[in-house]
């Protein structure tokens, strides 16, 4: 065809004035390319079939396909950094950086603004060690992927899985000892650096930040430690209840249910609410050794545990690694190890009495991202009392070595756009350390800054609570995934295109949909109108033909629920064996609603109040078929649940 082609165009070339010589080379032009698209997309159809069940060549080759080709890390910098001279010179350069920038965070002051028995709660027990055996090792080790890099000690996962049989009674008794002896091997203390890119200038190394890469060995053993740390802490409930990070059980998704349903509690009863988004500068890497020990023996970690934590955290050091060079070691005189499964439990300790010096605020964390706020109606009283609780969340971080970063806290004043506030101003001051030594006299501090709109774990959470940034936000997102599924539905089985929408676009869609999924309908038709776009490209063109007099049936079709649906899905998986907001309906004359079980519906006094879940969840299962309703088994509960919300979306 090649030949052909080039054939008919030196024909036409001799003679461009012939109109009919160039449309025959036309032709057969676009006829050629049209071939070579299709041959194109079977070979790049085949090869991602011949992947077979490697989810990570799928990948490979679905990002190859789109020209998401990551460059390395090392290729970023040595072409950005040339100027600082060889690859140890730019090594040094960063192992100084990551320094310095801790040692300007941390302050060295220690005067206490606050009794820390007035806000700290010890726990009535201690933990106890458990001696691990071979068998729990040999799960966590089965357990840990092989694509992290090695450490220090040049020790891979996949090594230890290749012998995992002889290694797993050697590290049991290795971490055994550790406990008993309360210490921690110091081969295994030192971390490889890598630098990655954040944003801003690529020639200044503040730009960077740094990627733990820890021993293999040291992993497990941390693993094993934590395991039974973890459990200690969740079956004595010694973690406050409003943390929701790194827990068992508790997600973003968690904190954000109970975030919206009393959101939307205080706008039904007409108040308005002071929200106040704290953010804190580089809080697992400032946390005092002395402060962290004392909080961890607080919360039940005393005695030998308490003493092998302290061994585990001193003597360590890190080391930057570009290229193939090495930095000099560096010392580390605070944090957690980065990367490390002990270093999130340690830090949940260590804030675990923040939220008890909140006097009047609802508080909700999710690790270091904290948001207290206030409703009332009366400006000046709540700004009074949000100002009190600001300020020992300052005093309180300054007492346990953490920094808060004024310049990222946030305000919002979330109210019913039909509401008129009394005063609609809303001063609220971050003082800062010096200010408080200086007794507040001739204060220069400034004030948060208010927005109209917040991020909040992944969440844009606007003044009138509304979810309408939010629903744009999403909406971006999904435009800009669009455009790649429409090159890959040439290229890729639509089986795997499928995986893909489940994969990317749904997860999209559904992240926190049972929080902003209550907002107008109108908001959500446009996601469903997005969704439909994407479900064209993954049938083919004959169930595509039958679906056009009606293209709601593509869900039915593809068995994937809308957004509206996927809502009430969410929401009554997630109320499934829960007895809360379900009151049933008792009168003494046997009415309808009654007899056939139905709950309790309260009354509201505006949308708002129509979005609380106290009215959402009874609503939503009064509308169930008894066999639905009284199902047990949640597996079983969530495919008729899928199956009665499809049908009932195509019969309206």
């Amino acid at each position: 065809m090649l030949l052909e082609r080039d054939k008919l165009f030196l024909i036409w070339l001799n003679d461009k004035k012939n109109m009919q010589k160039r449309l025959n080379y036309t032709k057969y032009r676009n006829k050629c390319q049209k071939t070579f698209f299709k041959k194109r997309c079977e070979f790049e159809r085949q090869s991602i079939i011949d992947c077979k069940k490697d989810s990570r060549k799928v990948w490979e080759k679905i990002n190859a396909m789109l020209g998401n080709v990551k460059k390395s890390p090392d290729d970023i910098i040595l072409k950005h950094l040339k100027h600082l001279g060889t690859n140890s010179n730019i090594s040094t350069s960063f192992a100084d950086t990551f320094k310095d920038e801790i040692e300007q965070i941390r302050h060295n002051c220690d005067t206490k603004f606050l009794s820390r028995e007035n806000y700290v709660k010890e726990a009535p027990i201690s933990m106890r060690w458990q001696p691990v055996t071979s068998k729990d090792v040999y799960k966590i080790i089965r357990n840990m992927s092989v694509r992290k890099s090695a450490g220090s000690d040049l020790i891979r996962m996949c090594d230890l899985k290749c012998i995992i049989d002889k290694i797993s009674p050697i590290i049991a008794k290795l971490t055994n000892l550790c406990v008993i002896h309360s210490k921690f091997p110091e081969r295994l203390k030192e971390a490889i650096l890598r630098p990655i890119f954040k944003k801003g200038d690529h020639k200044l190394t503040t730009n960077y930040r740094p990627i733990a890469i820890l021993s293999s060995i040291e992993k497990v053993i941390e693993k094993c430690i934590v395991n039974q740390l973890g459990s200690f802490l969740s079956n004595n409930n010694i973690l406050d209840p409003n943390q929701h990070g790194f827990q068992r059980g508790r997600s973003t998704g968690t904190l954000l249910t109970n975030f919206t349903d009393n959101i939307n509690t205080h706008l039904n009863n007409k108040q308005f609410i002071v929200a106040i988004f704290f953010d804190f500068k580089k809080a697992f890497d400032t946390l005092e050794h002395e402060m962290l020990l004392r909080a961890m023996g607080e919360c039940g970690v005393r005695g030998p545990m308490n003493e092998w934590f302290r061994d585990y955290l001193t003597s360590r050091s890190y080391r930057v690694r570009v290229a193939d060079s090495l930095s000099e070691p560096r010392g580390v005189r605070c944090g957690v190890p980065q990367g490390s499964a002990a270093g999130p439990v340690c830090y949940l300790m260590l804030v675990n009495s923040l939220c008890r010096v909140l006097r009047h605020c609802s508080a909700y964390m999710f690790a270091d991202d904290l948001c207290a706020f206030l409703a009332g109606r009366d400006m000046a009283e709540v700004q009074r009392l949000v100002q009190e609780d600001v300020d020992n969340v300052i005093k309180w971080s300054h007492d346990n070595g953490i920094i808060i970063n004024a310049d990222k806290t946030k305000m919002l004043v979330i109210h019913s756009p039909y509401a008129l506030l009394s005063n609609n101003t809303c001063n609220i001051i971050t003082h800062s350390y010096e200010c408080f030594h200086r007794m507040q006299n001739h204060c220069t501090c400034g004030s948060i800054e208010r927005v109209e709109q917040v991020t909040y774990l992944g969440m844009q959470i606007d003044e009138n609570f509304g979810w309408i940034k939010h629903v744009d936000y999403v909406m971006n997102k999904l435009r800009i995934l669009l455009s790649k599924f429409y090159q890959l539905s040439f290229k890729v089985p639509r089986s795997i295109l499928k995986c893909l929408y489940l994969a990317l676009v749904d997860s999209i869609i559904g992240y926190s949909l049972h929080c902003y999924g209550l907002t107008f309908k109108t908001h959500i038709e446009k996601i469903e109108k997005m969704q439909i776009k994407f479900l064209k490209l993954i049938i083919d063109k004959k169930t595509k033909a039958k679906c056009n007099h009606d293209y709601r049936i593509l869900f039915e079709t593809c068995n994937i629920l809308p957004a509206s649906l996927k809502h009430k899905h969410l929401l009554l998986v997630n109320s499934h064996g829960s007895e809360e907001h379900k009151i049933p309906i008792q009168h003494t004359c046997g009415t309808r609603g009654a007899v056939q079980g139905r709950y309790q519906i309260p009354y509201t006094n505006n949308y708002f109040g129509g979005r609380m879940l106290c009215k959402q969840i009874p609503k939503l299962y009064n509308e169930l078929p008894v066999s639905i309703k009284n199902e047990k088994k949640l597996s079983l509960f969530k495919t008729l649940l899928k199956k009665h919300l499809l049908k009932t979306y195509y019969d309206t």
